[in-house]
């Protein structure tokens, strides 16, 4: 079965943030770095980039951005985007599990659109911050972006819900989420993404099933703790940096290379 990854323009249009958030998030990353470490044109390296929407930003700012995703086709219409937006980011196919480029020393990662969650076992999550870690600068900052609404345990009900129909340029997609029950003892809830996609006298269908760790700040700290070679920073609104993130609906977890 297809996936929405492999139809980047459906994708942006179904899940991307606005852009308003996106300039908001990355704004606050960079006050982040600059607040925290002085970094004002350093290196970023961008996890899991989709179409790049974070990244483009980021470098029409002056960093110098590597941005990394698993689907081939996503980082197809990322470099489009990046040309069209006149900047030159480094687009590398590779998996946030276990990766190793050819360079490292960078200022800060960071890890968007609130898909953290879906790495779910503990040997995959340790993989992958031993991953990030050894691609940082000692100091360098690990930026999370989380969703409230994974502080729910696991579901217990099956439903479909969130049905709509998105206009594309060239035709339009239904969308539908499944809700499956959640796994108690794994911590997990389970869902799909279905998408029936009509673009160019075509019909697509995709379907997405996704396991999602449900995650509290204090769930957050404890698993800080058994990372070799991290701080936790702290938690902070993505639309300011406030501290006090009770009523946000998302919130950046920072975390930061000890040594």
């Amino acid at each position: 079965m297809a996936s929405i990854y492999d139809f980047p323009d459906v994708y942006d249009a179904v899940l991307r943030s606005p852009p308003d958030q996106i300039e908001t998030e990355v704004n606050s990353i960079r006050q982040l770095l600059g607040g925290r470490r002085s970094v004002t044109k350093g290196r970023i390296l961008e996890l899991a980039c989709g179409t790049c929407a974070h990244g483009i930003l980021i470098a029409k700012s002056g960093f110098s951005v590597t941005s990394m995703d698993i689907n081939p086709n996503m980082l197809a219409s990322a470099q489009n985007r990046m040309e069209t937006a006149g900047v030159n980011i480094r687009l590398i196919q590779g998996d946030v599990v276990d990766f190793n480029l050819s360079d490292t020393g960078f200022d800060s990662a960071i890890f968007m659109a609130e898909t953290f969650p879906l790495i779910t076992a503990y040997e995959d999550v340790k993989s992958h911050f031993q991953s990030v870690r050894r691609h940082l600068k000692p100091g360098g900052l690990y930026v999370i972006d989380m969703d409230k609404h994974y502080f729910a345990p696991p579901k217990r009900e099956i439903g479909v819900w969130s049905e709509k129909t998105v206009r594309l340029g060239n035709g339009q997609v239904e969308v539908w989420l499944e809700d499956y029950p959640g796994d108690w003892v794994e911590g997990v809830n389970r869902m799909a993404m279905h998408c029936r996609i009509h673009q160019n006298n075509s019909v697509y269908e995709t379907t997405d099933n996704w396991n999602i760790r449900y995650y509290n700040p204090w769930m957050l700290s404890l698993l800080a703790q058994t990372l070799e070679g991290w701080r936790l920073k702290g938690f902070f609104s993505r639309h300011n940096l406030n501290q006090d993130i009770a009523e946000e609906s998302h919130y950046f977890t920072v975390l930061e290379k000890a040594f």
